[in-house]
């Protein structure tokens, strides 16, 4: 493992790998956000739940 660096230099490696993260994981986000069905922040629920909780609501009595 040493070998590999003293090819590449250890700061720079690790800098790349932690900007693709973060590139990775904020395409994910968007990527989740741009769809109707896993969108968490119009109901903050998945679309097959949203009736189950909307009964469970009207049941209850509460307003939302």
């Amino acid at each position: 493992m040493y070998k590999i660096w003293r090819v590449m230099d250890p700061r720079a490696t690790l800098l790349a790998i932690f900007v693709f993260l973060i590139l990775l994981g904020l395409t994910i986000h968007f990527g989740l956000l741009a769809t109707e069905d896993l969108d968490w922040h119009s109901d903050g629920r998945p679309a097959p739940l949203v009736e189950r909780a909307a009964a469970l609501r009207a049941e209850a009595g509460l307003p939302y």
